[in-house]
């Protein structure tokens, strides 16, 4: 599933924070999360992301 100006969604910005997780507080990145589901994405989006951040990062493609 690809979507669309990916880079301007709440999905992107987990995307981007989870690659980061190391440099990231834990209580902020599941606040990144939660807002990303409170948006309209789905655990299951979130999940798909945390499986192959890269291509999503890059291409906007979800994982399957």
């Amino acid at each position: 599933m690809k979507l669309l100006r990916h880079w301007e969604t709440h999905l992107y910005t987990y995307a981007v924070s989870y690659a980061n997780r190391a440099r990231i507080v834990p209580e902020n990145l599941a606040k990144i999360r939660k807002k990303a589901i409170n948006h309209g994405h789905t655990e299951a989006q979130c999940l798909a992301v945390e499986t192959d951040t890269s291509r999503f990062i890059i291409l906007g493609e979800l994982s399957k």
